[in-house]
């Protein structure tokens, strides 16, 4: 494995990318000491006061101070999200950045007011960006907060509604996840799809980007074939599209866990055609068993994982646990904030400097934020394969192309 220190955040051009690849050479400010703002520079003339004894857990010793909203001690799966979050935001810090930023996190127990007055706390106290909160709502409640005074947000909610200018998500979202199979899909020569989607939020979603996609990469018939998550539901669905399932040559199941396999079983029950269909996933099948027999020769798209396995490995013996994607967003956004300040000084958390169009490299591979706020993700395609996802198309390693 390469060492960990590549995994630094930098704007990559394509000049500047071909030489790093070529020659491998590391920049040394990749080490834990190099990160410092630099000394002749008096960041406290442009950056917010920070005032004493911040409200929150701080850690490191920076001179720009950084708040991360977290629901620590919500109900449910809130709270494990949020320790992932924290643990790879702290192995951040230590890695890149412990002179460089302060690091502050406040809980915001997994409510939207409660959010709201952390944010506006934060503000007080003197953070320059606010990275989370997870929840939409809460997302919501405290960029009311920090838009007012000029200060980013970028959250870890995956409801591309909330993002705005100055709102940016770094998430992964379901629109760019439909955007890479779809475009995929239709550049191997497949114009009929027929869709399994959820009769929620998340189905609606999936449906309006792919009507998009589709229309714009010559996909010339899409049927929509929603279902109620559950096995009468999702019998009477499958039943309902055999119709149109006769002339489709692609069958798009987005849902994870147990949801492709419960369907494509319905499918071979009503003895409905499999041989001539590419049965398509998403992101999301990173939950899935992929042993099922049924999946055999899928293909679905998935973040980058060249970096994460050196990560998994460091995180695994630091906490005892493998980690999870959130626990790589939690890194991502720390060295993203410490690059900012590294590379750009007083001028960091400009709209202009977040939104660079040649993107940044990090865990889950290469992202860059839309000006509506949203991220775009390299994502990789993976075909099923053996009962596992192998590599078909390797993510992209720079972005070569306009927005």
């Amino acid at each position: 494995m390469n060492n960990y220190a590549q995994y630094q955040f930098f704007s990559i051009s394509k000049l500047q990318f071909a030489f790093i690849l070529m020659a491998g050479i590391l920049l040394a400010s990749c080490q834990t000491n190099g990160l410092n703002i630099d000394s002749g520079t008096d960041a406290s003339q442009t950056t917010p006061r920070l005032t004493e004894n911040p409200s929150g857990e701080v850690y490191g010793h920076g001179r720009i101070r950084v708040a991360l909203l977290i629901p620590k001690t919500a109900p449910g799966n809130g709270a494990k999200v949020a320790q992932e979050i924290l643990n790879g935001a702290l192995m951040a810090l230590e890695d890149f950045g412990q002179n460089t930023v302060q690091l502050v996190v406040k809980d915001t127990v997994g409510q939207p007011t409660t959010a709201q007055t952390k944010a506006s706390e934060a503000v007080g106290e003197g953070a320059s960006i606010i990275l989370g909160p997870l929840f939409s709502e809460s997302v919501s409640n405290a960029s009311a907060m920090t838009q007012p005074v000029g200060r980013p947000i970028i959250a870890f909610s995956t409801d591309a509604s909330i993002a705005k200018r100055g709102v940016y998500l770094l998430s992964f979202t379901p629109q760019d996840d439909v955007r890479r199979i779809i475009s995929y899909a239709a550049s191997q020569g497949k114009r009929s799809i027929i869709a399994f989607l959820p009769s929620n939020a998340y189905g609606a979603v999936v449906e309006g980007t792919l009507r998009q996609v589709a229309g714009r990469s010559g996909v010339e018939i899409v049927h929509i074939a929603r279902y109620e998550r559950s096995g009468e539901g999702i019998e009477a669905a499958v039943r309902d599209a055999a119709v149109f399932y006769e002339n489709a040559d692609t069958v798009y199941i987005p849902e994870g866990g147990n949801v492709p396999s419960a369907i494509l079983g319905s499918i071979k029950r009503m003895r409905l055609p499999m041989a001539d269909k590419q049965i398509l996933g998403s992101g999301r099948w990173e939950s899935v068993k992929l042993g099922d027999r049924l999946l055999s020769g899928a293909i679905y798209p998935g973040r980058d994982i060249t970096k994460f396995d050196n990560f998994s490995a460091r995180y695994e013996v630091k906490y005892g646990v493998k980690p999870g994607v959130n626990a790589a967003l939690g890194h991502d956004a720390v060295t993203l904030t410490i690059e900012l300040v590294r590379n750009n000084r007083q001028r960091a958390f400009k709209a202009n400097i977040i939104e660079n169009a040649n993107g940044f490299a990090g865990i889950n591979g290469i992202f860059r934020f839309r000006k509506q706020g949203t991220a775009e993700r390299g994502l990789a395609i993976y075909r099923v394969t053996n009962g596992l996802g192998q590599l078909l198309v390797p993510a992209p390693t720079s972005f070569g192309f306009g927005r």
